[in-house]
C-alpha cells in the first residue's frame, strides 16, 4: 500500500507500537495509585535497563504488538469501575480477548484480566453473558476459521515447536539466562517488597473506605498473568532467541509497580533502583556472551555479527549480506528462466543446489528456507520456500520430536522429505550424494506422503479450498493437530502405510 520496505515498516511499527503501549501502562498505573499525592519511579527501571526489551520491540515480531496490547488492556482495566457505560465495558472485555491473536500464550492474560473486570463490576448473569460474547467473538470466529483454513486448532508454529512439551530444567534456566547478564536478580526483592506494601496499602484503603481506592483484584490480576505465563514458558523450556519469551511475563509483573506512591520507604527502594540503573548500564556490567550458554544466543549480536551492520532495519540488508545468499540469489534468477522447474536445496555444508523437479509442480521455483524470512525476502513472489524448521512447513511441523536441542528449532526437515515432495521421479545420483540422502530414502519418504493421516495432512493445505474441503478440515482439526510422524522415511512408512 505505502510502496516502503515491509521490513522497514515492521521496525517502524514495532517502535510506534512499544511506545505507546509502555505509555499507556504508565498512564493506567498512575491512575491506579491515583490517591497518592506523590508517585516516585521504580519498575519502570526496568525497561530502561534490560537491552532485550530494547531490540525486540523493533525487530519484526510480534513483540511491540504484545507491548501495545498489554498496556492498552492494563489501561482499561485501571478504568474500570462500577456504573460505567456498558459499551466502555464491552469495549474493554473485547479487548482483553484479543490477547490470544496477538500470542496463543496469552490467552492467561485474558483470563486473569476478565476475571478481574468480572470482580470488579460483578454484573448479573446476562452481563456476564455479554462479557464473555465480547471477549471471545472474535478470536472464536477466527479459530473457525483457522481450523477451516489451515486444518489445525493452533498456529504452525506450536506445532513446530512442541508447545503443549515439558522441559522445566532448561525452562529454569532460560529464566537464568535472562535475569542473570542484566543483573536483575537484586532487583527482584526490592520489587517483591514494594508489591507487598501495595497489596497491604489496598487492604488499608478498603477498611478505611476510601474513596476512588485501588481495586485489589485490579492489582492482583497482572502479577497472576505474569507469574502463569513465566510458569509457562519455564515448564516449555524457553525458546532458542535470548529473552525473547520471558519478556511479556516480565512486563506483567512490573505493571503495578512501574511507579509507586512516595513514602519514606518507597522513597529509599527508589533510591535503590536508581543506583542499580546507573551500575546496569554502565561498563561495569559484563557484556553477554553469546556463546556462554548452550540453548540460547543473543540474535541481535548475532545478526549485526554477520550483516556488518550495527542497525539492520533494512531488508536489501540482510539479502546482500547474509552467508550464502549472494550465490543462492543468482542462481534463484537462472532458476527462474529455466525451462522446467527447479528445485533449489542445500547440503550439510550450507552450499546451495539445484535439482529438476517434478513436472506437475505448483510452482516453477521451490528453494529450501534454512532461514525462512531472508529466504523469503530474496525468492520472488510467485516461489515457494520449503521451510526447513517446520515453522511454515506443514509436513515438518508434524515430524515427532526425537532429540532435544535448541528449543523450538528441534524438527529439522531433511533432504529426503524435500526431495519426496518436489525433486523429479528419479533425481540424479550427484544431487542425491549431495542432498545427504538415498534413492531408496526419498522413495521411502514418497510413499509415506501418499499413505494414511499424512496424505491427508497434504491434502488438507494443497487441495482446492471447497465448502468440503473447509469442512473436513475443520472436523479433522484436533486429530490432524495431534498426528505426528516418524522423521525416518522407512520407520515412516511403515507406520503409515501398513
Amino acid at each position: 500500500m505505502t510502496g516502503e520496505d515491509p521490513a522497514f515498516l515492521a521496525v517502524g511499527l514495532g517502535l510506534l507500537l512499544s511506545t505507546a503501549g509502555f505509555g499507556l501502562a504508565l498512564y493506567a498505573t498512575c491512575r491506579l495509585h491515583r490517591s497518592a499525592a506523590l508517585l516516585l519511579p521504580a519498575g519502570v527501571f526496568v525497561l530502561l535497563a534490560v537491552p532485550p526489551f530494547w531490540s525486540y520491540m523493533t525487530s519484526g515480531l510480534e513483540s511491540g504488538l504484545g507491548a501495545f496490547w498489554t498496556g492498552l488492556s492494563w489501561w482499561l482495566l485501571t478504568g474500570t469501575r462500577r456504573g460505567q457505560r456498558p459499551r466502555v465495558t464491552y469495549a474493554a472485555a473485547f479487548v482483553f480477548g484479543l490477547g490470544p491473536l496477538v500470542r496463543p500464550d496469552l490467552a492467561v492474560v485474558t483470563v486473569c484480566f476478565l476475571a478481574a473486570q468480572w470482580w470488579v463490576l460483578r454484573p448479573s448473569r446476562r452481563g456476564v453473558a455479554a462479557l464473555l460474547v465480547s471477549a471471545v467473538a472474535l478470536p472464536l470466529a477466527y479459530e473457525v476459521f483457522r481450523a477451516g483454513y489451515y486444518g489445525i486448532l493452533v498456529p504452525l508454529p506450536a506445532i513446530a515447536k512442541e508447545a503443549s512439551a515439558s522441559d522445566w530444567g532448561r525452562g529454569a534456566g532460560y529464566v537464568q539466562e535472562t535475569l542473570g547478564p542484566y543483573w536483575l536478580w537484586p532487583v527482584v526483592p526490592v520489587l517483591g517488597a514494594l508489591a507487598a506494601l501495595l497489596v497491604r496499602r489496598t487492604r488499608t484503603q478498603r477498611q478505611a473506605r476510601t474513596p476512588g481506592r485501588a481495586s485489589r483484584a485490579v492489582l492482583l490480576a497482572p502479577w497472576a498473568a505474569g507469574l502463569l505465563l513465566a510458569g509457562y514458558v519455564v515448564r516449555v523450556g524457553g525458546d532458542y532467541m535470548h529473552a525473547r519469551m520471558i519478556l511479556p511475563a516480565l512486563l506483567l509483573l512490573l505493571l503495578p509497580v512501574l511507579v509507586v506512591p512516595a513514602n519514606r520507604f518507597t522513597g529509599v527502594a527508589s533510591a535503590l533502583l536508581v543506583v542499580w540503573l546507573c551500575a546496569a548500564v554502565s561498563p561495569l556490567r559484563v557484556p553477554f556472551d553469546v556463546r556462554s550458554t548452550p540453548t540460547t544466543f543473543n540474535v541481535r549480536s548475532s545478526d549485526v555479527e554477520g550483516l556488518g551492520d550495527h542497525n539492520p532495519v533494512r531488508t536489501a540488508t540482510w539479502v546482500d549480506n547474509w552467508p550464502a545468499l549472494p550465490e543462492g540469489r543468482g542462481m534463484l534468477a537462472r532458476a527462474e528462466r529455466a525451462p522446467r522447474p527447479t528445485l533449489l536445496y542445500f547440503d550439510a555444508e550450507r552450499r546451495l543446489h539445484a535439482t529438476p523437479m517434478r513436472q506437475d509442480a505448483p510452482y516453477h521455483v521451490v528453494i529450501v528456507g534454512r532461514h525462512l524470512g531472508v529466504t523469503g525476502a530474496a525468492a520472488p513472489l510467485d516461489a515457494y520456500v520449503n521451510d526447513a524448521w517446520g515453522l511454515a512447513s506443514p509436513v515438518g511441523a508434524h515430524l515427532a520430536l526425537e532429540r532435544w536441542s535448541w528449543p523450538g528449532h528441534e524438527k529439522f526437515l531433511r533432504n529426503h522429505w524435500v526431495f519426496a515432495e518436489w525433486a523429479a521421479e528419479h533425481p540424479p545420483r550427484g544431487d542425491l550424494l549431495r542432498a545427504g540422502t538415498s534413492r531408496e530414502a526419498v522413495e521411502a519418504a514418497r510413499a509415506a506422503l501418499a499413505c494414511g493421516e499424512l496424505a491427508e495432512l497434504k491434502q488438507s493445505v494443497r487441495a482446492p479450498l471447497t465448502a468440503g474441503r473447509f469442512w473436513d478440515n475443520l472436523t479433522g482439526a484436533v486429530e490432524r493437530t495431534r498426528f505426528r510422524f516418524a522423521r525416518w522415511p522407512a520407520t515412516a512408512e511403515r507406520a503409515l502405510c501398513d
